[in-house]
């Protein structure tokens, strides 16, 4: 039997910007699926560490380190930081939900 752990990506609705666009979720270089705007994303991975990024057309978040246990639950939260970030490539925050 394979032990599997989950990681589960929100994204909160209450954000105007970017309402109508999907933001990439990247986990160990490789888009695992896309997150909308009031929805999450919960991806099935083996355990051990894990590095997830959070990514929208040239922009996107620093990566953040996760290390997901045997069938635990590790949770996200992606959403913008607002247009004085726009410019900046790190335009989307991506923070652990204890």
């Amino acid at each position: 039997m394979t032990v599997i752990a989950t990681l589960t990506v929100e994204r909160p609705s209450g954000h105007w910007i970017d309402r109508a666009r999907a933001y990439q979720i990247v986990v160990d270089g490789a888009v695992k699926g896309v997150v909308r705007c009031g929805r999450e994303l919960s991806l099935a991975l083996p355990p051990g560490p894990h590095t997830v990024r959070a990514r929208l057309d040239w922009t996107g978040s620093d990566d953040v380190p996760v290390h997901l246990g045997p069938g635990a639950t590790v949770r996200l939260r992606v959403e913008p930081r607002g247009a004085r970030h726009a410019v900046g490539k790190r335009y989307l925050k991506l923070t652990r939900v204890a």
